[in-house]
């Protein structure tokens, strides 16, 4: 019998290339009518964006977010819906591979994790993103990452059914990174997607941190993909803000402020596969064995025409060293 795509590994593919586009922004209601045009809306979403990719074929997969919002007691309010069944349906529509996201901590008893992720690998969705609160100062009432880590790769081991493909997510400027990676690691992480990045900075050290502390734990590291996003104008920065998402000053008056605006996306985009070059040359120089790839980031609706142009430049540079991604960032100037 084949495989279906979805049974296939997100880490199947070397340097894996994930695009992770804008869910769906509205809430069931009951009423009929409604609840039937947002499915509607949810063939005609996952239409536009198979048709604005599908000739990027070194595209591996498609991810889904959920959007969550807290109060200030940390109770969630949900700003998305029906996430995997967007996720299924464009990478059905795409032949590729589905994620997505789920916040964890909010799912207050762990029958109601279990279900979820059995009913999410049961609709063919088996590559997952576990995410935390937006605070460390709240008690949540749901599991640490970790802990979900844990409890999903149980259910993968005690089925013997199609492995369960986890990720979670780096924040390279928090304190403690590389070892808070290894300790997700060790629960069961098998990738990384960092948050977006518009910078080197920083990156490298922690790359050869996280792998210095693999090989002392006796772990394969986890595969990190690098998050990346085109800015169009500064509205955008109200959206980094409430990501958390820094945009270093001179980065800001590079992209937004110091030129023509109307070029901004691609001065963003030429700035994006800049800093990736930078970061796999100088991990190629340390010969630091962390595997990585790319996540391009559709940050708003209007953002899709940009989002899909960075698609397409990381799609002819990924596989590239790291040198030669910088020589090629050069002709996008």
């Amino acid at each position: 019998m084949e495989e279906s795509l979805s049974e296939f590994s997100i880490l199947n593919t070397e340097n894996p290339l994930i695009f992770t586009i804008v869910p769906l922004r509205d809430s069931k209601t009951g009423d009929r009518e409604h609840d039937e045009r947002i499915l509607r809306n949810l063939e005609s979403k996952a239409v536009e964006i198979t048709n604005s990719v599908n000739r990027i074929k070194r595209l591996n997969a498609i991810n889904v977010p959920e959007l969550v919002e807290e109060n200030h007691e940390g109770r969630p309010r949900y700003n998305s819906i029906y996430t995997e069944a967007l996720a299924k349906r464009t990478a059905e529509l795409l032949k590729i591979v589905p994620i997505v996201n789920k916040v964890v901590v909010h799912i207050d008893s762990y029958e109601k994790l279990v279900n979820w992720v059995k009913e999410t690998s049961n609709q063919g969705i088996n590559n997952m993103i576990f995410v935390g609160g937006n605070t460390r100062h709240h008690r949540y009432p749901g599991p640490t990452v970790s802990e979900a880590n844990l409890i999903a790769r149980r259910l993968w081991e005690k089925s013997r059914g199609v492995p369960l493909t986890i990720g979670n997510i780096s924040l390279p400027e928090r304190s403690d990174e590389a070892k808070r990676m290894l300790f997700k690691t060790i629960s069961g992480a098998q990738f990384f997607t960092t948050q977006m990045l518009f910078s080197s900075e920083g990156i490298v050290p922690l790359m050869g941190e996280y792998g210095r502390l693999c090989k002392i734990a006796d772990v394969k590291p986890a595969t990190v993909i690098f998050s990346f996003a085109p800015l169009r104008s500064v509205s955008d920065l109200n959206l980094l803000d409430f990501l958390g998402v820094d945009l270093p000053e001179d980065k800001k008056i590079d992209i937004l402020e110091g030129r023509d605006i109307h070029k901004a996306s691609r001065r963003s985009i030429y700035n994006s596969i800049r800093v990736f070059g930078e970061i796999k040359r100088e991990m190629e120089k340390r010969e630091i064995q962390v595997p990585i790839g790319v996540n391009v980031e559709q940050l708003t609706k209007s953002n899709l025409p940009s989002s899909v142009e960075m698609l397409k430049e990381f799609s002819k540079v990924i596989d590239l060293s790291g040198q030669e991604i910088l020589d090629y960032s050069e002709t996008l100037e």
